[in-house]
């Protein structure tokens, strides 16, 4: 029979040996904005992201605390509307929050044309990304490379997956 003092040392020696485990964590839709007028070249949408990372941690049972490393695995954008990504030339999202600055996350030149969703092409670097994730909110960029001037706002939606490991 193990000794009561014993059991707290073999319990933290387990925990402590348990391996990291792997999170997929999905954004959902991100409903950006590019105000007009719009010009010919790279204009700015953006919008806000409440990453809900903390409630995400939550129900797998860990916390904030528990976050090790994240990586952005996969990045699309969408057209929000009957014209797609029609005239878009690139795109490149970048993601900024707390005390982080901007970071590039993922890009795309040239689009195909006549596209609706489109996947990018995911940063090989991505420093500090559990850091800027655990901000809570971000500002999410996409500069769209815009082929003519336009009047109207342009909308897209940015969905990204994101593999978390935590460990306890």
């Amino acid at each position: 029979m193990l000794r009561p003092s014993l059991l707290p040392l073999l319990l933290l020696a387990f925990t402590a040996c348990s391996e990291p485990e792997r999170l997929r964590f999905e954004s959902g839709p991100i409903h950006l904005t590019a105000a007009g007028p719009l010009f010919e070249g790279s204009n700015t949408a953006q919008a806000e992201w409440t990453t809900g990372l903390e409630a995400f941690l939550t129900q797998q049972g860990h916390s904030l605390s528990d976050l090790r490393e994240a990586r952005l695995t996969t990045a699309t954008i969408a057209g929000a509307d009957s014209t797609g990504l029609q005239g878009i030339r690139s795109v490149s999202v970048q993601w900024m929050g707390g005390q982080q600055g901007m970071q590039q996350m993922a890009v795309r030149n040239p689009l195909p044309t006549d596209s609706s969703t489109v996947q990018l092409t995911v940063a090989d670097e991505q420093p500090k990304l559990a850091e800027l994730l655990g901000a809570g909110t971000l500002t999410v960029v996409a500069d769209l490379d815009l082929d003519a001037d336009s009047d109207a706002d342009r909308h897209v939606i940015g969905s990204f997956t994101l593999e978390l490991t935590v460990a306890p």
